[in-house]
């Protein structure tokens, strides 16, 4: 039977997070099990892809107008797996290190190109797009698990072979999509990008919001960076670091799809207010060595730092903007906000990682806590923002 349009966009983006849901929690155990890097260069790697992806991501951007987006997301997954498939060799540590930089930049490049196949993908189709998107998450929760399993089972290295493996079939993926998706993506030089951005950020009210939400997204940085290192050394299983992930993603999961009935009387201030206060729970019941049990449920805390962190951004910048000036001011909120944020918080949180070393795992999580002054700082600018101006007063759409 041939597959819909909508169902082989799916299975594209779904392929992808195969490789997303594995790599962001287990390739920095690889690094520092099988490469012997230190927690600064395990942190640095992502930091610099993600100071690379302000310029790669509106060249990939123009790239996939002019090319298509199924060939450019086929080119970034490409890379990825060049870049798993070198990591292989006993190679130099400073090699290897520069190979997790490219397959992080590439992933990132690879993020906003699934996403628009998505959209433009399902139009029309079924599954709609909040059905794929759900379908794409499942995928994500699926490498956690899967991940997990074959790190506790056969170890870090396996997890390469998994990496690999999935990295091919995402390559392979977006090319049964659809003709014309390049309409997706409007095309925008570098320069263009920057200048219109940064006009959006001078608006009235905008900065001083994304701002707050940014840095309260960015006390995630400890935990994408050493979430699953600090487990393995607290004796924490395999297969239930993969099921910890999957139980902080799940939760973000079931709050989107009941956002609007749960949270859709709340303003944005208020929902990022939650967000900060969860924060400043979350990571300070991370920095104790905790029974697993309480792990669990400290890993539900996800659905307020970052779920409703993130539904509120997007009200605020839905009743905040123009139609026409969301798309850039998402991209603006990415690329030149909350990247170089997290890329800070996760620099540091590596350094920390060293640092804390002498003092054992018990030292060592409360790396957490440095991530604490970060949550603070954006509670505060919280209060500071200005109410949403008239056109806020609609139901909101996220």
């Amino acid at each position: 039977m041939k597959l819909s349009a909508s169902w082989r966009a799916t299975l594209a983006a779904s392929c992808v997070h195969l490789v997303m849901g594995a790599n962001l929690p287990y390739l920095p155990v690889w690094m520092e099990k099988v490469a012997g890097m230190s927690g600064a260069e395990i942190a640095g790697a992502a930091t610099i892809a993600m100071i690379i992806r302000v310029v790669a991501g509106p060249l990939t951007a123009g790239i996939a107008q002019d090319r298509g987006l199924r060939s450019t997301l086929a080119v970034s997954m490409a890379i990825s797996f060049a870049g798993y498939a070198l990591l292989f060799p006993a190679s130099p540590r400073a090699a290897d290190f520069l190979l997790c930089i490219l397959i992080y930049s590439a992933l990132n490049v690879a993020g906003p190109l699934f996403e628009a196949i998505l959209v433009y993908g399902t139009r029309g189709g079924s599954p709609d797009y909040g059905q794929g998107r759900a379908i794409v998450s499942l995928a994500f929760v699926i490498a956690n698990l899967s991940g997990g399993a074959i790190l506790g089972a056969y170890g870090p290295n396996w997890v390469l072979v998994y990496l690999v493996a999935t990295a091919a079939l995402a390559t392979i993926a977006p090319l049964f999509t659809q003709h014309g998706a390049r309409q997706a993506i409007p095309k925008r030089t570098v320069t263009s990008t920057f200048r219109e951005g940064f006009a959006l950020l001078r608006i009235e009210g905008v900065f001083v919001f994304i701002l707050a939400a940014a840095l309260i997204q960015a006390t995630h940085g400890a935990y994408y960076s050493f979430a699953s290192n600090i487990w393995i050394a607290q004796g924490i299983a395999g297969g239930h670091i993969g099921a910890l992930w999957a139980t902080g993603v799940g939760a973000e999961i079931l709050l989107l799809l009941f956002s609007a009935r749960l949270l859709g009387g709340m303003t944005p201030q208020t929902l990022l207010g939650i967000g900060g206060i969860g924060s400043l729970l979350r990571w300070t019941m991370a920095g104790f060595v905790l029974p697993v049990e309480a792990v669990y449920a400290q890993q539900i805390l996800h659905a307020l730092t970052f779920a409703v962190t993130h539904i509120a951004t997007m009200r605020f910048l839905q009743a905040a903007l123009p139609d026409d000036k969301l798309p850039l001011s998402y991209a603006v909120n990415g690329a030149l906000v909350f990247g170089p944020l997290l890329a800070a918080t996760s620099i540091v949180a590596g350094l920390a990682y060293d640092a804390f070393a002498p003092g054992g795992i018990e030292a060592q999580s409360r790396l957490y806590w440095i991530m604490l002054p970060v949550a603070a700082a954006g509670l505060l600018l919280t209060h500071m923002a200005k109410p949403l101006p008239a056109r806020a007063s609609g139901t909101p759409s996220v």
